[in-house]
C-alpha cells in the first residue's frame, strides 16, 4: 500500500484493478487532475487512469 501518490512516481500493481495488466506490472505516475484521478503509463507504453484511492491500495512505490 502507498502513503502518497506523486508524479513521476514509479509504481508496482500488487492487487488487480485492470484485467489489462497482472498483478506485478509496473507503471509510471504521469498527472493527477483535479477529480484526483491519478493517470500512469505502463512499462509498454500504454495509458490507464485509476482513482486515487486505487493507487493508494493497489499499487506500491519502487525504487527510490
Amino acid at each position: 500500500m502507498m502513503e502518497a501518490i506523486t508524479v513521476g512516481a514509479k509504481i508496482m500493481m500488487t492487487a488487480s484493478v485492470t484485467s489489462d495488466y497482472p498483478v506485478g506490472s509496473t507503471a509510471t505516475i504521469i498527472y493527477i487532475d483535479e477529480m484526483d484521478n491519478v493517470f500512469v503509463e505502463w512499462s509498454d507504453g500504454k495509458l490507464s487512469s485509476f482513482s486515487d484511492k486505487q493507487v493508494l491500495n493497489s499499487f506500491e512505490r519502487i525504487g527510490a
